[in-house]
């Protein structure tokens, strides 16, 4: 049974959610993770590129002009996701609908925009300079943290955008304790 009056309101918070067992806690955490992941690829990518290409000089022009365009064609398409879900009558179907469209969403808005970090790494190798990752991380990495990290309002802007559906089940499923399917339906 769903608990209709759960929503924004009962997230106990970022930093509070990690210790829960909830779905919300869990996703929070393994996006925490996944977070560092860009930071990792910076921090090694002059050793990548002085092993690749031996030097590090300026870019040319087009390796710098293709991470703003990276960064404005992901923050256009994630703040696009996800697309509105058909409304069903059947509350059991709709909750696990919702809690999948969520879920594959923030997924795609995290590879959206992660890309745009990882994209500086080869245009970084192929124009023998580290400023295109730089760049690539100084427009990327607050993409990944705006649209993609699972806060309060992230959750909300993707609920409104998931449809009538999403309002009464969203809330409720990703601070229900945290189930794994086992079986395939």
């Amino acid at each position: 049974m769903v608990d209709h009056t759960v929503g924004p309101q009962d997230d106990p918070g970022y930093l509070a959610s990690l210790r829960t067992p909830s779905m919300l806690g869990r996703l929070r955490r393994s996006f925490l993770l996944l977070s560092a992941v860009p930071v990792v690829v910076l921090a090694l990518s002059p050793f990548i590129i002085r092993i690749e290409t031996h030097t590090l000089d300026t870019p040319p022009l087009w390796s710098a002009a293709a991470v703003p365009v990276l960064a404005l064609v992901a923050l256009w398409l994630a703040a696009r996701l996800p697309l509105p879900l058909p409304p069903t009558h059947d509350p059991r179907r709709a909750a696990q609908r919702v809690s999948e469209a969520f879920r594959g969403a923030l997924f795609l808005r995290f590879a959206l925009t992660e890309g745009v970090v990882l994209a500086g790494l080869p245009l970084a190798m192929a124009a023998d300079s580290f400023a295109p990752m730089a760049l690539a991380f100084v427009c990327g990495y607050p993409l990944v943290v705006t649209l993609a990290l699972p806060t309060r309002g992230t959750i909300e802007r993707i609920r409104t955008r998931l449809g009538p559906d999403a309002a009464a089940y969203l809330w409720p499923a990703l601070l229900a304790p945290y189930e794994p399917r086992l079986v395939a339906e």
